[in-house]
């Protein structure tokens, strides 16, 4: 009588080979941008008054300063429309700007006693962009539109 005895069936696939890429080159540390370590830029415009300038970057430092944490909400209430205000607590409670600086500041004017600008915010992981449109109110300038992109999640841009 022929015994069975039960045996590992033959391998059928070939073994795996691992390929690992080559190493790469070891590359040179990232030079700075140039004026980056003057701070701010405002880019001046053809047509934009000094005040509309000044302004537009006075705002942008005030907002920058209120989302990063650095300067109190309530001081830039009077200069707020009402939905510019809530969309600012919502992104300050949220955090979204933590750590982030002013780096540009770009105005212009569509028509006199308004100004729209572009700000650019960055940190040292990451870098976004506000637009806001100022206008000339009886004594002084205010807030109309913001938006942002740094909502809290991430993922939107906030807009006011």
């Amino acid at each position: 009588m022929t015994h069975l005895v039960a045996a590992p069936a033959p391998r059928t696939r070939p073994t795996l080979q691992v390929w690992e890429p080559a190493p790469l080159p070891p590359t040179p540390a990232q030079q700075p941008l140039p004026g980056a370590e003057l701070g701010a830029v405002s880019v001046p415009q053809a047509g934009l008054s000094e005040e509309a300038e000044r302004a537009a970057h006075a705002v942008a430092r005030a907002l920058a300063e209120a989302l990063a944490g650095q300067r109190p909400l309530a001081q830039l209430r009077p200069f707020l429309a009402p939905r510019v205000w809530m969309l600012l607590e919502h992104l300050v409670r949220g955090g979204a700007a933590g750590g982030m600086r002013l780096i540009r500041v770009r105005p212009q004017s569509p028509r006199d006693g308004v100004v729209e600008a572009s700000a650019r915010l960055a940190s040292a992981e990451r870098s976004c962009a506000l637009a806001f449109r100022l206008e000339r109110r009886a004594r002084r300038w205010a807030v109309t539109v913001l938006e942002a992109g740094l909502a809290p999640d991430g993922r939107w841009p906030a807009r006011s």
